[in-house]
């Protein structure tokens, strides 16, 4: 279960790699490049905004409105975030979170938050990254599944929240 602005991003998303899928095949290979990179730095911002929403929502039902301003404020400064800093992060709260959400989450959900950092990292160090539309489609598709089993691990009960992503 996603929190609901979690839940509102992922679909702003979806709905924009809905809109470039009508026309990716129509242009040409250096715009498909830029259409890929503009669905890199969606999918990357959305794992960092998930991970601090997820546990801003943690830190508000099981804590104080100060906990949760110290967690949304702190959480905001880890920007391109991979699986070992999202690791680190969450070792924070509980060391038992990640072991759970690794065991939960495919590896290929796991590889594809890594791949988008990596690629982000390029994108924004002005280095071509050579990564189709199609691969980074799909990479930030099985970054919503980790995104996903991350949740459901920390908010276990679903509070002010909608249904998971299924795959």
């Amino acid at each position: 279960m996603l929190p609901n602005n979690v839940y509102g991003r992922s679909q702003k998303i979806d709905h924009l790699v809905k809109t470039l899928d009508q026309s990716v095949y129509a242009v040409e290979p250096i715009i498909q490049s830029v259409y890929a990179n503009h669905v890199v730095l969606a999918a990357a911002g959305y794992i960092e905004y998930a991970t601090k929403e997820i546990l801003y929502e943690y830190g508000r039902t099981n804590g104080n409105p100060k906990i949760s301003r110290y967690i949304s404020q702190t959480i905001s400064w880890n920007n391109a975030l991979n699986c070992e800093k999202i690791e680190r992060i969450l070792n924070q709260f509980d060391p038992c979170w990640w072991p759970k959400i690794k065991d939960a989450t495919p590896t290929k959900s796991k590889e594809s938050v890594d791949s988008l950092k990596s690629i982000r990292d390029k994108i924004a160090h002005g280095r071509p990254n050579n990564t189709g539309y199609i691969t980074v489609k799909g990479y930030y598709d099985d970054s919503k599944r980790f995104i996903s089993d991350m949740c459901t691990v920390i908010l276990p009960y679903g509070w002010g929240i909608r249904k998971p992503f299924k795959q």
